[in-house]
């Protein structure tokens, strides 16, 4: 009674093995993607298979910089009065950007004017002085250490006055300080003050970049690093504008970093509408060249998921599964299966 039960329990767990295995399609003949099916000939023109070398690329992610962009800070402490610009605004090399408070320096000047002022008729006096103890000491009207001690008075008079001279000119000089120019042609990209704060040095005002000069900055692995160097030309892409530039490999920084083992790239690109710093590019880095197979986009058909010709021999034209890759800007396509050289594929009439 017991092998009886063993028996039935061994020949249901079978049955339920066969049904598993029906479902899944063991029963069924399983469709290869190279099975071809002779048809009737289509209504189309037959092109060629296309056989050629192509360069292959490795796609490799990158952030466009600004080249040239600098930080625009104040070299005195003073009051912020007038922001002349905002963010995005466009600017020519010596435009006024920010005002300050000039009230204190400009009282700092004026005294050192008047300073120039007095050492100057000081010297003049020393001067007159010097002369006349000159035309004395002939006659002997004067003693010699008189003439001396004129002639050193005269001399204290004129470095007094070249110093005074020169501190009207450092009065300037920071006076000017408080009117901030821009130091090149470009885009105003942040403003991180307001009128009423305060500048002191040290802290950024501005931000400015030269829109006409952007690159991409990217970082390459060590076998990828040996296919490019400086000079050479590469192909960028910017996806969110849509559009692949050519840019020139400026700097390859000699030093990978130790933690990713990559390189940094940096590829100067040309003037594009639109383009910013920070935006996402992508360098196509050249590794060589290969035969690919290209028909034209317009042969394919889809059955479903999958992707078919029709190629046309001798007797039929057949239909064949193929994978390929998207299409490319000439309406054509990369077949990576299913096709071989020499062989002709249908463009059906629409």
């Amino acid at each position: 009674m017991p092998s009886r039960r063993l028996s039935l329990m061994l020949l249901a767990i079978v049955a339920l093995g066969m049904l598993l295995a029906y479902f899944a399609g063991a029963f069924h003949a399983k469709v290869d993607e190279s099975v071809t099916t002779e048809v009737l000939r289509q209504s189309g023109n037959a092109v060629d298979v296309l056989a050629r070398p192509e360069l292959v690329t490795e796609s490799v992610p990158g952030t466009v910089e600004a080249t040239d962009a600098t930080l625009i800070g104040s070299r005195i402490i003073a009051s912020v009065i007038r922001v002349n610009v905002r963010a995005g605004a466009r600017v020519t090399q010596g435009d006024l950007l920010v005002e300050l408070d000039d009230r204190a320096l400009q009282a700092v000047l004026e005294q050192r004017r008047l300073e120039t002022t007095g050492a100057r008729a000081s010297l003049e006096e020393t001067r007159l002085a010097r002369e006349r103890a000159n035309s004395l000491i002939g006659s002997g009207n004067i003693s010699q250490a008189a003439l001396d001690k004129a002639t050193a008075d005269f001399r204290v008079a004129q470095a007094n006055a070249e110093r005074a001279g020169r501190a009207v000119a450092e009065a300037e000089a920071a006076l000017g300080y408080s009117k901030i120019h821009a130091p090149m042609t470009g885009t105003i990209v942040e403003r991180f003050i307001e009128p009423g704060d305060t500048a002191t040095p040290g802290r950024t005002l501005l931000k400015l970049y030269n829109p006409g000069r952007l690159r991409v900055e990217a970082t390459l692995r060590e076998s990828l690093v040996r296919q490019v160097g400086t000079g050479d030309r590469v192909t960028a892409r910017v996806d969110a504008l849509d559009v692949a530039v050519t840019a020139t490999v400026e700097e390859i920084v000699p030093a990978a970093d130790p933690g990713s083992r990559t390189f940094t790239l940096k590829a100067l690109l040309p003037q594009v509408d639109g383009l910013f710093p920070g935006m996402f590019a992508r360098l196509m880095i050249p590794l060589g060249s290969e035969v690919r197979l290209r028909i034209p986009a317009a042969a394919v058909q889809q059955a479903g998921q999958l992707d078919f010709v029709y190629v046309r021999t001798a007797s039929a034209d057949e239909r064949r599964f193929v994978r390929i890759g998207k299409v490319e800007s000439d309406a054509t396509v990369i077949v990576r299966s299913g096709l071989a050289k020499g062989e002709s594929v249908v463009i059906p009439q629409m």
